[in-house]
């Protein structure tokens, strides 16, 4: 399960060292929850691990289902966070402000291979509005190198300190169907305050 791993890494390593984030339990209630300056209505009872800068989800174990939340992903960073642009990386899935919705498509298709997923497919990008931002919503179909299948869901905003980015990954069976819908809604509902 190298790939989930990979993502994971990702996350934690370039937040080694950081605070948690204020106003943070490791159990999430139903109901209003914040990660930094973003609000989401939570349907379930979830586990959680916080950084100053993100906050992972997960019901049953972070390979059987993450909801990943990234409040601010700033200009020139990874769209995972842990890195920025420079001279000597200047290629890779780094976010830039006023991307088109079908290149923050790719950016985010483009950090889940960077993380290790193989096969990645993005399907039924759409516009979406999030408190009155204008933002985007899409499915992702994947599989981790040893060829455990994952579906997901991605919603994304813009605002004036840079991204929003949220992703909910799970198996392509059972976990998924159990949960999608219910996240989906809840993704439905991200505010920017």
């Amino acid at each position: 399960m190298r790939g989930w791993h990979a993502l994971l890494l990702v996350a934690c390593i370039a937040l080694v060292g950081c605070a948690t984030a204020g106003n943070t339990s490791p159990l999430v209630a139903t109901g209003a929850q914040r990660a930094g300056k973003l609000t989401i209505q939570n349907e379930m009872e979830w586990t959680r691990a916080a950084g100053s800068r993100y906050q992972m989800w997960t019901i049953d174990g972070e390979l059987l289902n993450l909801l990943y939340l990234v409040p601010t992903v700033k200009e020139g960073e990874y769209i995972f966070l842990g890195q920025r642009e420079s001279k000597r990386k200047p290629d890779g899935p780094y976010y830039h402000h006023g991307l088109r919705e079908d290149e923050i498509r790719d950016l985010i298709s483009d950090g889940l291979a960077s993380a290790g997923f193989i096969g990645i497919q993005a399907t039924n990008l759409r516009p979406a509005t999030f408190g009155g931002r204008a933002g985007l919503r899409f499915e992702v179909a994947m599989a981790n190198p040893d060829g455990l299948a994952y579906q997901g869901l991605v919603a994304a905003f813009e605002h004036d300190e840079g991204l929003t980015l949220a992703i909910f990954i799970a198996p392509r069976e059972y976990y998924f169907p159990r949960d999608g819908e219910k996240v989906s809604r809840m993704l439905d509902t991200m505010r920017w305050e």
